[in-house]
């Protein structure tokens, strides 16, 4: 009671030791924003880029679909706030108690779904850079385990608790939940250490410059934050279960949540980034034409080369990337050269001195003049 009556000397102050629940909402709605702000410059840079065509709707669906559960999460935890979320719990009623339950509930499912979401987008952009189809078969396993693990974790947190109100974690009868969520954090963890050892391994395996590879992999090893946030949020796992004051010891909890599932939806919204939409579009040409055709230049890329004579370069040019060529084939086996931007300069005229001599091919007609012949019957007389 001597915490609650402390309470009452603060009770016009919107953060102290008793209510830390604006907190909570600053937190939530300011990466709320950053998440729309970047779901909505990965649309633009979609419709605008010119590797547009290199991705497909579906890669839309995944981020709108993860951004979507993102905001529902912010908003779910926004209402718990109101319902005295991160206020001491002899402030509560029982039915506030039960309403942020309920709404911790419904967040845990969302934020769930946000991280198995998140890692479909991450594997489909994987599957599109792959080389070879032991590469594929990989990804492919991964994206089963995350499936299994995404149904795993869910029918865990909905028969948790015992029914029919499987949401009372913090008054109900349970299993050990902090065991429980130690295993699917782990995995996770493991997962996504996965993902980005073997996205290192296919850039690096691609024929590209080290700068490019080393960009491509800088922005990829930001992963290494969702990693970091799933091992903190473990530390904070105890004090969320706490049963002696769970709604004021959660707030470290949730807010690391919240940080977790904005980065991996700001993590799938950079794919769309110029050093990893290159990867997409410099495939290397498939492996049953390159074995047929080996040791020929038929389905090989176009490779310019440097002539002695300059006026023979320019020529090579004009007649080997016309302007109209286009820089897409409808079956990615074939390879097309590259789009010239701007037509090469037509090259000048030879001087009359370098023209060659033409005359013996000339053919000089000459006209004679006709007379007029006799009749025969009139020569005769």
């Amino acid at each position: 009671m001597s915490n609650c009556a402390s309470a009452a000397d603060h009770a016009h102050a919107l953060i102290n030791s008793q209510s830390r629940g604006t907190v909570l909402v600053m937190v939530a709605w300011f990466l709320a924003s950053l998440l729309a702000l970047c779901t909505v410059f990965r649309l633009i840079c979609r419709c605008r880029s010119h590797y547009a065509p290199s991705l497909s709707i579906a890669d839309d669906i995944v981020i709108v679909a993860a951004s979507l559960c993102g905001l529902g999460v912010t908003i779910v935890i926004s209402t718990a706030v109101d319902s005295g979320l991160g206020k001491t719990g002899c402030l509560l009623s029982w039915g506030q108690l039960e309403d942020i339950q309920i709404r911790i509930f419904a967040s845990t499912i969302l934020f769930v779904l946000v991280l198995s979401i998140s890692k479909c987008s991450l594997l489909m952009f994987l599957h599109r850079v792959a080389n070879n189809t032991l590469q594929r078969v990989g990804i492919m396993t991964i994206g089963v385990v995350v499936l299994i693990w995404m149904l795993g974790v869910l029918t865990g947190i909905i028969f948790e608790c015992e029914m029919p109100r499987p949401w009372e974690i913090w008054t109900g009868k349970c299993i050990p939940m902090v065991p429980f969520w130690i295993t699917t954090t782990a995995i996770d963890i493991t997962i996504d250490l996965t993902l980005l050892i073997l996205s290192t391994h296919m850039i690096w395996l691609k024929p590209l410059t080290t700068h490019q590879k080393t960009t491509a992999t800088a922005i990829l090893s930001l992963r290494v934050l969702l990693i970091l946030s799933s091992a903190i949020r473990l530390a904070y796992l105890s004090p969320f279960f706490s049963p002696t004051d769970p709604t004021l010891t959660s707030t470290p909890y949730t807010i690391l949540s919240q940080i977790q599932s904005t980065l991996s939806i700001l993590l799938s919204c950079a794919l769309i980034l110029p050093p990893l939409t290159g990867l997409t579009t410099s495939s290397p040409p498939h492996h049953r034409h390159a074995k047929h055709w080996s040791g020929s230049t038929i389905g090989t890329p176009y490779e310019a080369y440097q002539p002695a004579d300059p006026f023979s370069s320019r020529t090579c040019i004009v007649a080997q990337a016309p302007a109209h060529v286009p820089t897409r084939a409808h079956d990615e086996d074939f390879i097309l050269p590259e789009r010239v931007r701007v037509p090469p300069r037509r090259p000048e005229p030879p001087c009359e001195r370098d023209r060659p001599d033409l005359s013996m091919f000339r053919k000089t007609t000459v006209l004679r003049e006709c007379r007029s012949m006799p009749s025969v019957g009139k020569g005769m007389v």
